[in-house]
């Protein structure tokens, strides 16, 4: 599927995650309950090493041991919220500009040297550094940024615009100023700290070794780590890295204690394994169709909430979710991840309804010429655009017979990935709006847990930013204003609850579905949970209550 990894940036550009396509479980192991003596967890990951640096990681293997390795000034809790980590509290000013960061005074680098505020004001350096080798849309927020350390324990952020989420953007890992000093940016990715890297996080880099399956990096808890709560009590935790999924799958139960993002076919192996417990969370990306509502000569019917409002209601979504993805995908009602903050709990999406649709559509003047519906001579009849892929195909397909059969004309045109994204990218430069119709695609927010749906839904992005259907209404509008700069968490949720129901109300575009991550741990792991994850690294959120039993207990373990 094809992917574009997306950040917000202050200024509300943003870089989004376009790609065609949980249950919680977890037991903790009672305190009765005997242990191994050898507390080692071992893991198969997909892919290898490169860049352990919080600034450079891109890769699942690097943001895997990024997470560990570092820590930030704030980390997410259970509900994606931002809560203080290397701070102990901030404030922010009235005008919503300035972020103060108070840092805790107990906390160390992994070679012993103290952290101070300078740590944090070198690595927003290295950001806002022009010849930064990072990701570009990093750099591009960070330069918007001004961070100052007012002394060892302060650090004092400037904004440009107020941005209510701006303290997980706080959250990234911060470098040590007395390894990396001197060191010019541009060679940032060729130094040997990317792979010996030295962190506050929860565990210490102890080794990386080559053998015959592939690479194996082996991590311990530190000792001083600043956070008892969340000492890690495992006595280590190797990550064993493999070239293909298959290969990584296949080292489970012979090499491997766990293995994440598990497959259709892997996930059936996995169930029918007396071994295994499967861990399941959503993701937050969601697919959805969106439309055209620039092009007003041609596509009137896409700027008529009427309109809209039957293709959604005549949508079976339960049933094309299941039957083209299985397990691997979870209906979805909002842009907004369930189980956040800022998700609204009782929303009420329009129902499946075929004859409601064909009511609504008789309402507006769309109605029934043959098998067909036209009005003053326009038919309503468009294409939708899928990428050139077999599940994005069949999800085509199965909305282009669905609307067949309310009398709506639909053409699925399936596309290669770059194309597709030309078509919908590509800015308007008239009244006509983008290149295309119709189009099935994925959204994220990337990187972050903040849901803001500013970029992707606001009026002013319709022209040249990501509001690529050209989606205006004043209410949603206002709402995403305000949320995005008021830091006051109970007014920024309310609003975004008005936001949601809207938003399904007016049909702003159709919600099909979130992906499904699924993570599959040996028995005898006991204490995994999975809750919010924004990033699949995320797993090892609470890898401070695992614990490694023996076979004969194991069974105590398994949901």
């Amino acid at each position: 599927m094809v992917l574009l990894v997306a950040s917000l940036v202050i200024v509300g550009a943003a870089i989004y995650m376009l790609i065609p396509k949980g249950s919680i479980a977890g037991v903790a192991a009672p305190r009765s309950v005997s242990l191994v003596e050898n507390q080692i967890y071992t893991e198969a990951v997909i892919g290898e090493p490169a860049w352990v640096n919080p600034l450079l990681a891109v890769s699942q293997a690097d943001r895997d041991l990024v997470a560990l390795v570092f820590s930030g000034l704030t980390r997410l809790d259970k509900y994606g919220e931002p809560i203080p980590d290397l701070a102990e509290s901030w404030e922010v000013s009235e005008d919503g500009l300035t972020y103060l960061f108070h840092l805790r005074s107990d906390v160390t680098w992994h070679d012993g040297q103290r952290f101070s505020a300078n740590d944090v004001a070198f690595t927003m350096s290295l950001l806002r550094d022009p010849a930064f080798p990072g990701p570009a849309d990093l750099a591009a927020f960070w330069r918007t940024v001004e961070t100052y350390a007012d002394d060892d324990r302060t650090v004092r952020f400037v904004l440009t615009q107020p941005l209510a989420s701006f303290p997980e953007y706080a959250g990234i890992g911060i470098l040590p100023a007395h390894l990396l000093e001197g060191i010019p940016v541009a060679r940032l990715p060729d130094d040997p700290f990317n792979l010996q890297p030295v962190g506050t996080g929860r565990l210490r880099w102890e080794s990386m070794q080559q053998d015959s399956e592939g690479v194996v990096v082996s991590l311990r808890p530190y000792a001083q780590f600043y956070d008892l709560e969340r000492t890690v009590r495992l006595d280590g935790l190797m990550l064993r890295f493999y070239s293909d999924g298959g290969r990584a799958f296949r080292a489970l139960g012979s090499q491997a204690q766990g293995f994440g993002g598990l497959s259709e076919a892997q996930l059936d192996a996995a169930l029918s394994s007396a071994g295994l417990a499967l861990y399941t969370s959503r993701l937050p990306i969601y697919g959805a169709i969106i439309f055209n509502q620039q092009n007003a000569a041609r596509l009137p019917f896409f700027q008529d909430e009427t309109v809209r409002l039957a293709l959604l209601v005549a949508l079976n979504r339960d049933q094309i979710v299941a039957e083209a993805l299985g397990r691997s995908a979870l209906v979805a009602d909002s842009t907004i991840l369930p189980g956040t903050w800022a998700y609204h709990p009782a929303l009420t999406p329009p129902a499946y309804d075929t004859a409601r649709a064909t009511q609504l559509l008789d309402e507006a003047g769309w109605v029934l010429q043959g098998s067909a519906r036209a009005r003053d001579g326009l038919p309503l009849a468009f294409n939708l655009l899928v990428e050139d892929d077999p599940v994005a195909r069949q999800i085509g397909e199965a909305v282009r017979q669905q609307w067949a059969a309310i009398g709506v004309t639909v053409t699925v045109q399936a596309l290669e990935a770059p194309e597709l994204l030309r078509r919908i990218e590509s800015p308007a430069t008239d009244d006509t709006g983008r290149d295309f119709e119709a189009a099935f695609v994925e959204f994220s927010q990337g990187r972050f847990a903040d849901p803001d749906p500013y970029p992707f839904w606001h009026e002013s992005q319709a022209a040249e930013g990501q509001n690529y259907s050209g989606f205006v209404d004043r209410d949603i509008s206002e709402a995403l204003e305000i949320a995005r700069s008021d830091p006051n968490g109970v007014r920024r949720a309310e609003l975004y609850r008005s936001y949601q129901q809207w938003f399904l109300d007016r049909a702003a575009a159709i919600l099909l579905y979130n992906p499904v991550y699924h993570y599959a741990v040996s028995c005898q792991v006991a204490g995994v949970q999975m809750a919010i994850l924004v990033d699949p690294s995320d797993r090892f959120r609470n890898l401070h209550e695992w614990r490694i039993l023996p076979p004969e207990t194991a069974g105590q373990a398994c949901p």
